[in-house]
């Protein structure tokens, strides 16, 4: 696994926003039913990379929860992204 490689293309304020965690290639990706974002996911359940769709450069967050149970969120602040990766855990009960 390689540093990840963020991709920020800004037009007008805001645009889409690319986070990778593997050299490609990287296959079809996955979207979400709300349409606002795409990642890829390796066979073996691994994230290899995510898309934002609209992510706003002044100030944003943003967060998705992917099929393998991996969420991811970026916050943003005067152009500058942070990025942050967690299991999601599900409650049984």
């Amino acid at each position: 696994m390689k540093k990840r490689e963020i991709s920020f293309r800004v037009f007008d304020g805001s645009g889409p926003l690319s986070i990778y965690w593997t050299d490609g290639p990287y296959g079809d990706a996955v979207e979400s039913t709300s349409g606002k974002w795409v990642a890829w996911i390796s066979p073996s359940g691994d994230t290899l990379g995510v898309e934002f769709d609209d992510v706003n450069a002044a100030k944003d967050h943003q967060e998705l929860t992917l099929t393998n149970g991996e969420m991811v969120a970026v916050d943003v602040t005067k152009g500058k992204v942070k990025v942050h990766r967690s299991r999601v855990t599900r409650k049984i009960g």
